[in-house]
C-alpha cells in the first residue's frame, strides 16, 4: 500500500519547515522509514518553480509541484494523483488538510494524520513536542485559512 504524503504538511508537524533544506531532511527521514518498512512513498512538496521537478530513489518518489496555471500548490497535485489512480483503495494519504482528507474518503483512500505518521517516522523521543495534547484546527479555522489562501492566490 503506497503512501502519498503532503510533504510540507508533514514538515510543519515535524517542526522542520522553516529550516534551510528542510525538504532534504524530510526525504532522509522518509528514506530511513521506507528502508525499515519497505513502503513505497511519494512525497509531494510545494514549489515556487514554474517547472517543478520529480525524481525517484529506491522506494521514494519526490515531486516538487510546479506553480503554474494548473497547480497552485502540492494539494492540487495530491488531488490529481488521487483522482487519477486506478486503484485508489490501495493507497494511503498522509495529511492534515481537510480538503484532501474529504477527497480521499470519497475515493475510499485511507488517511493517516501527520501526527500519527510522524510518530512512526521518527525514533522515540525525537519528535518535536508542541506541548499540547491536541492542536488540531477546527473545521471553521480550516475553512477560514482556505478562504484566505484562495483570496491570496486570486490576487497573483
Amino acid at each position: 500500500m503506497p503512501y502519498l504524503v503532503d510533504a510540507n504538511n508533514l514538515a510543519g508537524r515535524l517542526k522542520i519547515l522553516r529550516e534551510p533544506d528542510f525538504d532534504q531532511t524530510l526525504v532522509e527521514l522518509v528514506r530511513d522509514y521506507s528502508e525499515r518498512t519497505d513502503k513505497k512513498i511519494i512525497l509531494v512538496f510545494d514549489s515556487s518553480d514554474t517547472l517543478g521537478d520529480r525524481y525517484t530513489e529506491a522506494n521514494i518518489t519526490v515531486i516538487y509541484t510546479p506553480r503554474d496555471a494548473v497547480y497552485n500548490n502540492a494539494d492540487d497535485k495530491i488531488m490529481e494523483l488521487m483522482a487519477n489512480e486506478k486503484r485508489p483503495q490501495d493507497w494511503t494519504v498522509i495529511t492534515d488538510d481537510m480538503n484532501i482528507i474529504e477527497a480521499a474518503r470519497d475515493l475510499d483512500i485511507e488517511t493517516i494524520s501527520t501526527r500519527d505518521f510522524a510518530a512512526e517516522l521518527t525514533p522515540a523521543g525525537n519528535l518535536a513536542d508542541d506541548g499540547e495534547a491536541e492542536d488540531e484546527m477546527s473545521d471553521l479555522e480550516q475553512a477560514k485559512i482556505t478562504d484566505e489562501l484562495l483570496e491570496e492566490w486570486e490576487e497573483k
